[in-house]
């Protein structure tokens, strides 16, 4: 679904962004230039959980502790761990502050906050106060969405609530998206340098902190200097009372310097990813199309990490803990998991003094799947249970570029259309088809084997074959608009060509065929008119258009009407898998 851009999980959301929504919120033209520079709608996360739970259970009370009844000025230690697949969760307390004492099973400095993010596979301990008795304060874990959430209330008596996160300001999002994406694909941090989560360019969709939901920032600070000049813009510390975590104000209560008589290797990574086909890797490069990093055992491993995709990743090292270089010296923090957030540069380092093969990816599973991930080979280390290393990375790239499969098909009045793909991160091989139910209506089956090109994956080049019947008068000719004439009934033609999305998320296809017949195409589909309704097109230089609504009924169905300058106009069913 995801690798197919599938949009269920964002209508499930309230998250579409369709036209009609921005045109309700006076964004057409932040919609506009979202797609002119070949961006989806902006989103927060990739999928939609009908519900979330902490313990297993989505509302848990906690009285007792070691059958001791909980009561006001106790102070309560929890272990927070985000076993989420996918979800980035908001942490928060009904009754205070909360206070990190360790992160990632490290002790750190107490700090204290109002609240935290807790990324995919993260651990925080936590402490709490009951500040009285009589009731039962909610600890409130939050999607990062803010679609679902989770309770775990700790006292006894009446329950008190947190106020609930307020909806996303999703269109001010893409605003801020469009800024900072350039046409090449890549992003612009604008000089901001950001780091350690000190920089949240979400925060422009958080009302609580801009001021709908929250205390508004007090502009009379800057002098009369614009809010799109101030250097603060994205730093939620700086612009609320709301006080959040970041990675800067983590500090270990211990010595953690690594040893300075030991070679270190640098490595710099750039995490890169492409949304339109949900394809994610480093430096470009998938799992699958890269060997093992070696590593020499007793050797420090620096690595510097740019995020320029438009998505968080957290990044989990096997096998240790790392140092974050975060400005605290000799006491910087230990972590195994370091949530990057885009635009950030990040830099860790530890001592690689464990032999084996320790995996190093983004701990997001759908990224991970899709290839966000390396090996480091500390050393020539002998596993007996492991006999063939090599064949067993083979595995390994494998599973990190699984092919998926989808097909779709329209049951019209008019005749059947549709189509298939079989495709992994780099290749696709894909058939459509058009089955009209009579001689003149005829069918075409077109088939393209071609490969993406680019980090952005805009361009394909292809092979393809293309095999038509149709029954046509007597002395009907087709001729496109370069006076090319096909006279057959049925053509079979083997061609060669490539696609390119440009602005606005149009498909242009050139083709070539043996026999010399030159076919320009313009495509466009799921066009977002309104939260369900998708429209669509096509036209060619064969003079073949077609134009069509689609209301989209579930993840899987949807009703469609099309006009087909070949079978006419037809209303019916469209299937997808």
């Amino acid at each position: 679904m995801l690798h197919n851009a599938n949009d269920w999980a964002a209508i499930k959301k309230g998250a579409t962004q369709s036209y009609v929504e921005a045109i309700k919120e006076g964004k057409f033209g932040v919609k506009i230039k979202n797609e002119w520079k070949r961006m989806l709608a902006m989103d927060v996360s990739d999928v939609y959980y009908d519900k979330i739970l902490i313990n297993g259970n989505h509302t848990t009370d906690l009285k007792t502790i070691d059958g001791k009844e909980l009561r006001a000025g106790d102070k309560v230690r929890l272990r927070v761990s985000n076993g989420g697949a996918s979800s980035y969760f908001w942490l928060r307390y009904g009754g205070g502050k909360i206070t990190v004492v360790a992160n990632d099973g490290n002790d750190v400095e107490p700090v204290e906050v109002d609240r935290l993010i807790i990324a995919v596979s993260e651990t925080y301990d936590i402490v709490v106060t009951i500040p009285e008795d009589g009731l039962a304060y909610e600890f409130l874990a939050t999607t990062e969405d803010r679609t679902q959430s989770a309770s775990y209330f700790i006292g006894n008596g009446v329950k008190q609530l947190i106020f609930p996160l307020p909806k996303l300001k999703y269109f001010e999002g893409m605003k801020m998206m469009n800024d900072m994406m350039k046409m090449n694909g890549n992003l612009d941090d604008m000089g901001m340098k950001m780091s350690l989560n000190q920089m949240d360019m979400n925060v422009v969709m958080y009302p609580e902190i801009t001021g709908e939901g929250g205390k508004k920032m007090d502009h009379s600070q800057h002098s009369g200097m614009k809010m799109d000049d101030n250097a603060n813009k994205y730093n939620a510390n700086a612009l609320a009372d709301i006080k959040t975590l970041n990675y800067a104000m983590l500090q270990s209560p211990y010595n953690t310097t690594l040893p300075n008589d030991v070679p270190v290797k640098e490595l710099k990574f750039t995490l890169t990813g492409n949304m339109n086909r949900y394809v994610w890797s480093m430096d470009n490069k998938i799992l699958s199309e890269t060997d093992k990093i070696p590593v020499k055992k007793g050797e420090i491993l620096r690595i510097t990490i740019y995020n320029n995709s438009m998505m968080r990743h957290p990044m989990h090292l096997h096998g240790f803990d790392f140092r974050v270089i975060n400005g605290k010296g000799e006491k910087s923090p230990l972590k195994n998991v370091l949530d990057i957030m885009p635009m950030e540069t990040d830099t860790i380092e530890f001592l690689a003094n464990e032999e084996g093969d320790w995996f190093f990816h983004c701990h997001i599973l759908y990224h991970m799947m899709a290839g966000m991930n390396r090996v480091f080979e500390v050393g020539d280390y002998k596993n007996p249970y492991l006999p063939d290393k090599a064949k067993a990375y083979k595995e390994l790239q494998r599973e990190s570029n699984m092919p998926h499969f989808m097909i779709e098909n329209d049951f019209a009045t008019n005749g059947n259309d549709g189509g298939a793909m079989l495709q992994n991160a780099r290749w696709s091989l894909g058939t459509e088809w058009r089955l009209g139910y009579n001689s003149m209506h005829g069918y075409e089956v077109e088939t393209h084997f071609g490969r993406y090109i680019g980090k952005m994956q805009w361009f394909m080049p292809f092979v393809g074959f293309d095999y038509r019947y149709r029954k046509m008068g007597e002395d009907e000719h087709e001729k496109n608009i370069f006076g090319q004439t096909n006279k057959k009934d049925t053509r079979r033609a083997v061609s060669l060509g490539f696609m390119y999305t440009l602005p606005m998320l149009v498909n242009f296809q050139a083709e070539v065929y043996h026999d010399g017949i030159v076919r320009l195409q313009l495509m466009r589909e799921d066009i977002p008119i309104s939260k369900r309704l998708r429209g669509g097109f096509m036209v060619n230089t064969d003079l073949e258009y077609m134009a069509d609504l689609s209301y989209i009924l579930n993840k899987n169905m949807a009703v469609r009407t099309h006009y087909d300058s070949d079978m006419g106009w037809g209303i019916g069913l469209r299937m997808n898998y």
